[in-house]
């Protein structure tokens, strides 16, 4: 009986719903592997479950969050630019949601640091400060734009010299 009641209320499922319980149902399979080295297809396939759900229904109030998700999963896939994408579509399709300015952060991010496109990255962490200047990420962004650029001896040496000056008053 459990299973003919399931079965119909499926059935009267939209293809959205379909498609957003499928959702549901590949996130909490992904979170039972208790693995140190989850299964990458099983990754993949969701990330590409998001961007499918949002090219397929664009309008979904869900869309930002799924599209910030699947930024995070093609970034741990070192798919870069796929993960820049979800986070530029998040900031620039719906500017309104919250996860607007932790993806325009995440593109810079990116940008600085795995891509290596300093002019990108300051672009972006200065759209970022016009944008949102009493996010709580400002700090964070404040810290790289004054570091943009700069090899991890120089970040050394300038750490090592404020210590100093500290040291000495």
């Amino acid at each position: 009986m459990a299973i003919l009641i399931m079965c119909v209320f499926t059935a009267c499922q939209s293809p959205e719903k379909k498609a957003q319980t499928r959702l549901v149902t590949m996130e909490k399979e992904l979170s039972k592997d208790t693995s140190k080295m989850p299964d990458k297809k099983k990754i993949y396939d969701l990330f590409a479950s998001y961007k499918n759900f949002a090219d397929s229904f664009p309008k979904n109030d869900s869309i930002p969050e799924y599209l910030y998700r699947a930024g995070r999963l093609a970034s741990g896939l070192t798919y870069l630019m796929e993960a820049v994408n979800c986070y530029h579509r998040v900031y620039d399709k719906y500017p309104t949601s919250k996860r607007a300015p932790f993806c325009l952060f995440m593109e810079a991010f990116i940008y600085e640091n795995q891509l290596h496109g300093t002019e990108k990255a300051k672009k972006l962490y200065e759209e970022f400060m016009k944008k949102y200047p009493e996010h709580e990420l400002v700090k964070d962004v404040k810290f790289s734009l004054e570091h943009l650029g700069k090899s991890d001896d120089e970040l050394i040496k300038e750490f090592e010299a404020k210590q100093k000056a500290k040291g000495s008053l």
